[in-house]
């Protein structure tokens, strides 16, 4: 760069840029504002200016210290740059760049070391020395460094054209340098191979520098740091200038002094120590994104110009002095013929621009009108006061207008009645706000009459001179209204009946609720049950089951009013929201048509099947929740099912405190079973004509802490209904048979049985047959010592299951007994199927003998039907003489009841069987 600077060390530098001593060099200029470090060297140039003008001291004390006034200021670009490549803030490309102007800035440093050398030890100022390689390596690192930052693309057309013009710039500067600096310096050194070199090589590197400069304005940095990046290329273009003019100077005194070309190299350190000191204190954090990066087209540059323009000045300057005919003619005539060529080359660019922009506006308006008119949307345009303006081609396919029908028009005019308002207050709305509207719905009327909801943005363009109105982009929705309402529909109506739903059943109470408070009337709410669903479901299968609801549903609906609300809550429970009823008639005329439509039978898979509902029936109190009126119409519909299903039932408070009651009893057999407290009672079943005991029926008590001793009517239908009964049934079950099995090994002779009762909830679960088999292992009795006993009812059910249950049981040995014999619905058929073994008499035919021929018909034919099937029968509630006398007149052998023995616990049986005997008792109650 400068090839007259010598050494000095970097503590004189820091001595001169240092005015406290207390704080280290770099805090001290960081401490302060930009721009210090470079009015710094500013002052330190101009010192030196005015001491090397002055002519003080000898030529050779002048030469020696101009050589060595540079030094400083090579090492503050090198520190300078250093510490600005430091700043993590520049992008990565930045920081590899101000790293290389680092190196350059002590490579001239070394090469001024070198020189000073030549001058302070050898006494000698040679015109070539090793000094020469580091300024030449100054000039390829420069070069490096200005590649290293970020440069945006350019597309592939645009890159030839860069090729063109950087070649442009490279042969005018080239041409420049060769007649200014090669030419007359190669003329003046002879014959030497290092001198004709490095007359080459410097220029060279001038014009490489050169450009790299060209590059990277044509192309365009990417840098933020604009001031920093524009110092640092002035400093370059600067310095070029230096080295030119100083081979001039070199040519015209034959030596390496200091000479008037110090002052402009003075000015390039002084840009590019302002361009480091900005990149070091004021760094701009990288602002470009990848799409900054992206190719794009070139712009117009005046370098190629310039250098066509100071190509043809050397030209006609040379051509015309001295005049030389007909030379100096022609090239002025060639000249101008250029630069005319050059004139319309540019008009003519400019109109190729032009008719580029125009051709690129016309496709432009073209593709929008194709995108317009093929839009599935409509496009309506209208002026300030509403009036449509212009119509797209889509409004007769979604408006079902023709669009030059409606220009001219009000818009106001297309829009549903109802939606009017809202519609101008939405217009009004976008005239006063510039850009886009939030979207809002509207309903157009169409020809026919119907109605099409859109949805319109609103654009404000009235200060577009071209546009000059609000421009409305209006979608068609009616399909996505009408599959909003219908998945709201789906969210409040039970999908099978449709019927509303529990969520829609709650907020129509809870609003007739809020009504009622401030009207003062009353509302009631059914909840209503179908009778065992489930038995239908089991025997025609579920799709005749959702039919049922189905047909049950339109029943209901039928029978309300069209105020009130029919809802299916779930599985078989519907509700009946009734609202300002006039009273207590309009209420039980209701239940009068519920009555009489559940009365008629349902066609079910070609059957008559007879279903009927239980109701539970709530008024709503002032004060009451939602869920308090549910709950009590739910209280109420199990009240009518425990009383005997197919009934309506009004809800009373008394019922809240049976179901805590109900509860807490349930709560309470769950820890019985886990704590004890249920036991067993075992009541004989004698020999009628012999009078010893055969066997027993196990029955079971609970001896519960706070209400005493309970019945099994107590607490076994609420184990039905909340199904503990399997678990109590399982506990009886093994309890029965470990009992039987320590009598049979005390008491061998008498080879006791133990009756043992199943409920229907019991056979239908699948694992009784296991727990009978583990029951009868577990305790190691003969399985024959085992009956169990079924109701009549059960056997109605599920027959299929029921007997293949049956048959199980039966392969395990046990005995099975139908329990009730004569009180339920059986048929010969059913005892021929089943493989039962023993048939209870039911203690309603026992009391009626005695009293006549005619009262023991019954009985007497239970006991016929027994001997032809070959079964064994056995009576039931035996409680006087008499009834034993007729029983052995009628064959039948056994029998069990008051008159033999109450039922007795454990201990008080091994007594009896001890005694052998059972005294009469009077009768007392039916157990």
């Amino acid at each position: 760069m400068n090839r007259t600077v010598a050494v000095c060390n970097s503590r004189s530098l820091m001595t001169s840029l240092r005015q406290e001593d207390a704080l280290p060099p770099a805090a001290w200029i960081r401490s302060n504002p930009v721009g210090i470090v470079t009015a710094l060297a500013a002052a330190y140039g101009l010192a030196y200016l005015v001491f090397e003008r002055a002519g003080v001291g000898s030529k050779d004390l002048r030469d020696l210290l101009g050589n060595v006034a540079f030094m400083p200021l090579n090492l503050a670009v090198a520190v300078l740059n250093w510490l600005a490549s430091r700043q993590t803030v520049l992008d990565a490309g930045v920081r590899r760049a101000l790293r290389v102007c680092a190196l350059g800035a002590m490579s001239v440093f070394i090469g001024n070391c070198i020189s000073v050398w030549y001058l302070v030890v050898l006494q000698s100022k040679p015109t070539a020395s090793p000094a020469d390689f580091f300024y030449l390596s100054d000039s390829v690192l420069l070069l490096i460094a200005l590649l290293l930052f970020p440069l945006s693309r350019r597309i592939r057309v645009e890159r030839w054209k860069l090729v063109l013009d950087a070649a442009m710039v490279l042969a005018g500067g080239f041409v420049l340098v060769w007649y200014f600096a090669i030419r007359p310096t190669a003329e003046a050194q002879g014959d030497s191979a290092t001198l004709t070199l490095l007359t080459y090589a410097f220029p060279l590197a001038s014009l490489m520098l050169l450009l790299g400069i060209t590059t990277v304005l044509l192309r365009g940095p990417l840098d933020k740091n604009r001031e920093a990046f524009s110092c640092l290329v002035g400093g370059i273009l600067v310095s070029i200038v230096s080295d030119l003019a100083f081979d001039l100077v070199l040519l015209e005194t034959g030596e390496r002094s200091a000479s008037w070309t110090d002052g402009v190299y003075l000015l390039s350190y002084l840009l590019l120590i302002a361009s480091a000191e900005l990149y070091w204190k004021r760094p701009v954090a990288k602002g470009w994104t990848s799409a900054d990066q992206e190719p794009r087209a070139q712009v117009l540059s005046p370098l190629p110009y310039l250098a066509a323009a100071a190509i043809f000045w050397l030209l006609v300057a040379n051509g015309v002095r001295p005049w030389s005919d007909p030379i100096s003619g022609l090239v002025i005539g060639a000249t101008a013929i250029t630069l005319l060529m050059i004139i319309r080359q540019v008009v003519a660019v400019r109109q190729n621009v032009r008719l580029l922009e125009e051709t690129a506006a016309r496709q432009g308006e073209a593709r929008f009108r194709s995108l317009v008119q093929n839009s599935s949307d409509v496009i309506i345009l209208v002026d300030a006061g509403g009036t449509i303006t212009f119509v797209s081609p889509s409004a007769s396919r979604v408006l079902h207008y023709e669009p030059s029908a409606l220009v001219g028009l009000s818009l106001f005019d297309l829009i549903d009645v109802d939606d009017r308002a809202r519609a101008e207050s939405c217009f009004r709305e976008a005239t006063l706000a510039l850009g886009v509207s939030a979207p809002s719905e509207w309903r157009f009327r169409q020809p026919d009459g119907a109605s099409l909801h859109a949805e319109i943005i609103a654009t404000n363009l009235l200060g577009d001179p071209i546009i000059n109105g609000i421009v409305l982009n209006t979608r068609d929705v009616s399909e996505r209204k009408r599959f909003e309402q219908q998945l709201l529909h789906q969210a409040f109506h039970d999908p099978l009946t449709g019927l509303a739903n529990r969520a829609l059943f709650r907020d129509r109470v809870d609003h007739a609720l809020k009504l009622a408070k401030r009207q003062r009337h009353a509302i009631t709410v059914l909840f209503l049950d179908l009778d065992d669903f489930k038995k239908v479901n089991d025997s025609f299968g579920h799709g005749e089951g959702d039919k049922l609801l189905v047909l049950a549903a339109e029943r209901f609906r039928s029978c309300a009013r069209a105020a009130d609300t029919v809802a299916r809550l779930g599985g078989d429970e519907f509700a009946i929201l009734i609202e300002d009823s006039t009273g207590p008639e309009e209420q039980q005329a209701l239940i009068e048509r519920l009555t009489s439509s559940m009365a008629q039978p349902f066609m079910l898979s070609g059957n008559e099947v007879f279903v009927t509902a239980s109701v539970g029936i709530a008024a709503a109190s002032a004060g009451e929740s939602v869920s308090e009126v549910l709950r009590n119409a739910d209280t109420a519909m199990y009240a009518a099912k425990r009383a005997g299903k197919g009934r309506f039932e009004a809800y009373a408070s008394q019922m809240s405190s049976d179901v805590r009651h109900r509860l807490e009893l349930e709560r309470a057999l769950r820890r019985a079973l886990e704590k004890g407290e249920l036991v067993l009672h075992y009541q004989p079943i004698i020999s009628l004509r012999s009078g010893t005991m055969t066997g027993v029926e196990a029955l079971v008590r609970w001896d519960h802490p706070q209400f005493g001793h309970l019945l099994p009517q107590h607490f076994i239908p609420l184990a039905e209904e909340t199904g503990l009964i399997t678990r109590v049934g399982s506990w009886v079950l093994h309890e029965a048979c470990r009992q039987v099995g320590r009598w049979r090994r005390e008491h061998p002779t008498h080879k006791l049985t133990v009756a043992v009762n199943i409920s229907g909830r019991e056979l239908h679960e699948h694992n009784i047959v296991e727990d009978v088999r583990v029951a009868l292992e577990e305790t190691r009795i003969d399985p024959e010592a085992l009956v169990l006993e079924i109701t009549e009812s059960v056997l109605m059910q599920e027959t299929s299951m029921v007997l293949e249950r049956l048959r199980q049981l039966k392969a395990l040995g046990v005995q099975l007994a139908i329990d009730d014999f004569g009180t339920g619905y059986s048929s010969l058929s059913y005892l021929q199927r089943f493989p039962i073994d023993i048939l209870k008499i039911a203690k309603p035919f026992i009391e009626e003998l005695g009293a006549g021929p005619d009262k023991s018909a019954l009985a007497r034919a239970i006991i016929g039907l027994g001997d032809t099937l070959k079964l064994r029968t056995i009576a039931e509630g035996i409680e006087t003489p008499a009834q034993v006398a007729a029983l052995l007149e009628l064959g039948c052998n056994m029998g069990q009841g008051y008159h033999f023995s109450t039922a007795l616990t454990a201990t008080q049986l091994e007594h009896a069987l001890a005694d052998r005997t059972f005294p009469a008792r009077p009768a007392l109650m039916v157990i």
